[in-house]
């Protein structure tokens, strides 16, 4: 794959199964417009229908009487559509700020949307006042930033109904009038909610938000609020960070939820578990086990089986992958030994939706960057009983990683080893995933293909600290966040060298984002053979970090701990004097996950202690550059990784990096 290979990715998503189809959102970056298209497609075993035609369709939902979907023009905000089906679906909102989430009541014709309100005066709702004369914010809150978004609590999340009632011979619906039916907006909590449902029977309209309003005090705990018109009343759950939640009846709620341990701010390591909530008697039960089960942030489905028998259709993180997995509505802490998973152990699944038969899917797998399949329900599991409806091509010249498992000093450390076509040596950069509690999957790989492409090898892995494993495993590197990572990517690194003949050890080149970016720096800070190095958008201070990040207030003394001497001991910054690799420091400029000063103040080090240091930074991009900025910059970004590479790994007369 090459930088201008980008448009012709694409990835598949929300699938629904509507009668003899499957309709799913497909997404494609268009370098020419610069922007993402996106539409839904209606697929069945010998056809495949566009249903929708605007610039950015997405999110479907499909019911026996009513159906909808967001819908944006081109670089406008997302309103909700809605109709009889998704093809008869007209345009029901028109807020300024566009629909981010919505539900719908089947039987109560009706909708629940999530929609963020600004301010009077604010993001251009008064065209008088451009973003440069609005007035002063007072914040008192702890968190007030969000990466990708800006400011919030000048434009809280809000909760909406709106009828779906035919607009019959009104100019609602009609194209190119501006006339949408009446919301009514809720009664929320203060802080931003999210999550929008109906139960079943439409008795409680629900939405996530945060358990207690912010005074100051970070406080991750949040919880399930039943709305109405004149009161919003929340739901009396343990001590969770609560992600996700579906209805199972009136009384009954599914959640996907972190358990906060300690107390409010116990995040590090906790493996997203499932839950289920009895309104009435205010009980709530965990259906997995809290060291080995990690529910992805998926929707859960409850399920009745041809007996009548229910339960629980959830994607559980494995190792390198992203399993569709039936658990027992009865199950307590269930392990993940006890789980039933029907798909393989290399498939990223991304979506799903069920019927009392078969599952149909969206994922990655090392082939392919998005595919449609299904699964059979009925009969027991059948891991790898999957078939493809649907696989999206890979670009040329793409490769198949070697899986890597090597011993490591806390046990076995899962790598991959991707090489180009042809013959050896090639030289090797070690890739370094973010988090630290994420991991690389088998799924295809954008960034790994084009550095293949371009005739490197390269090794990446899931060290400790990473996702995908168990709760010691992601808590391994809390207060020590280098050593363990360094030791488990570097042991994956020598093996792969040590093992193979076609990767050339004097070629050696380092990168990563995130905590990735963090990683990098700290390994050429005491490694000294690599030829060069690629920071990106890293977590360089911890103590800036603490002010200036969106999760500032709780990730560093969570992950470094409090204690001035630990502090100093992983950052990077303090280490910065003792860097000899050449080294590209890359950022995005509206980044307020790591936050631009991270990369200015890092830069600012190397140049003082003398090291060849370049420092780019993209204009209008936050945290997902990477992988959800502009198309344009994400080529630019692959073009430039690749140029920094061809510099200092591909010149005979640029030796390694000494000690000096």
């Amino acid at each position: 794959m090459n930088p201008e290979d980008l448009d012709t990715l694409a990835e598949y998503s929300s699938p629904l199964q509507r009668g003899d189809e499957a309709v799913i959102t497909i997404t494609r970056p268009d370098l020419e417009s610069n922007s993402y298209l996106s539409q839904l497609f209606a697929l069945t075993e010998d056809r495949s229908t566009r249903l929708t035609h605007n610039w950015h369709d997405s999110a479907a939902q499909v019911h026996p009487n009513w159906s909808g979907y967001l819908s944006a023009a081109k670089k406008e905000a997302p309103q909700l559509f809605a109709g009889p089906s998704l093809e008869a679906a007209h345009r029901i909102t028109d807020n300024h700020l566009g629909v981010s989430e919505f539900a719908i009541d089947d039987e109560g014709a009706r909708a629940l949307y999530v929609a963020r309100v600004a301010e009077p005066g604010r993001y251009g709702e008064d065209e008088n006042i451009p973003a440069t004369e609005e007035a002063p914010r007072r914040i008192r809150s702890a968190a007030y930033l969000s990466n990708g978004l800006g400011y919030t609590k000048d434009r809280p999340a809000r909760a909406f109904l709106v009828d779906l009632v035919e607009p019959g011979l009104g100019k609602a619906g009609v194209s190119g009038s501006a006339e949408v039916p009446l919301s009514t907006l809720l009664s929320t909590p203060e802080s931003d909610v999210h999550d929008p449902q109906f139960s079943t029977g439409g008795h409680w309209a629900s939405v996530i938000s945060a358990a207690a309003p912010d005074q100051g005090e970070p406080d991750l705990r949040s919880t399930v609020w039943l709305l109405g018109v004149d009161e919003a009343r929340a739901l009396d759950l343990p001590r969770l960070s609560v992600n996700l939640h579906r209805w199972i009846d009136d009384d009954s709620v599914l959640l996907v939820a972190n358990d906060l341990s300690r107390d409010a701010l116990d995040f590090v390591g906790q493996m997203p578990g499932l839950y289920l909530h009895q309104v009435s008697t205010g009980t709530t039960r965990r259906l997995t086990d809290p060291e080995t089960v990690a529910i992805a942030s998926i929707r859960p489905r409850v399920v009745a089986d041809a007996d009548g028998a229910q339960f629980v259709l959830a994607v559980v993180d494995t190792d390198g992958a992203s399993r569709l997995a039936r658990i027992d509505l009865c199950a307590a802490e269930a392990g993940l030994d006890e789980l039933d998973f029907l798909t393989d152990e290399i498939t990223v699944v991304n979506g799903f939706d069920a019927s009392a038969e078969t599952v149909i899917f969206t994922a990655a797998t090392p082939g392919s960057q998005a595919v449609l399949g299904s699964v059979p329900l009925s009969g027991p599991a059948a891991p790898g009983g999957a078939s493809s409806i649907l696989e999206h091509p890979a670009p040329a010249n793409s490769v198949l990683p070697q899986v890597l498992r090597v011993e490591g000093e806390d046990g076995t450390i899962t790598g991959w080893l991707a090489k180009p076509s042809g013959q050896g040596p090639f030289p090797v950069i070690l890739n370094i995933h973010g988090g630290p509690f994420a991991q690389y999957t088998h799924g295809w790989f954008d960034e790994t293909q084009v550095l293949t492409s371009a005739g490197y090898a390269v090794v990446y892995a899931n060290p400790r600290g990473s996702g995908g494993r168990t709760r010691s495993w992601g808590t391994a590197v809390q207060g020590n966040m280098a050593d363990p990572a360094m030791a488990d990517v570097l042991a994956v690194l020598d093996h792969a060298l040590s093992e193979d003949a076609d990767l050339d050890g004097s070629r050696l080149g380092v990168q990563g984002g995130s905590y990735g970016g963090y990683l990098t720096a700290m390994i050429t800070a005491h490694d000294h053979r690599f030829r060069a190095a690629i920071v990106e958008r890293g977590y360089l201070d911890p103590d800036s970090f603490v002010g200036t990040s969106d999760i500032g207030r709780f990730f560093t003394e969570e992950y470094t701990t409090r204690e001035r001497t630990a502090i100093a001991r992983q950052s990077p910054l303090a280490h910065a004097g003792q860097v000899r690799t050449p080294s590209l420091v890359m950022h995005s400029e509206l980044d307020f996950r790591c936050p631009l000063e991270q990369a200015q103040q890092y830069y600012a080090a190397l140049q003082r202690s003398g090291v060849d240091t370049e420092l780019l930074i993209f204009p209008g991009e936050n945290h997902e550059l990477s992988r959800a900025g502009q198309p344009r910059h994400r080529r630019q970004r692959f073009e430039a990784i690749l140029d920094w590479w061809d510099q200092h790994l591909n010149s005979d007369s640029d030796s390694a990096a000494t000690v000096g």
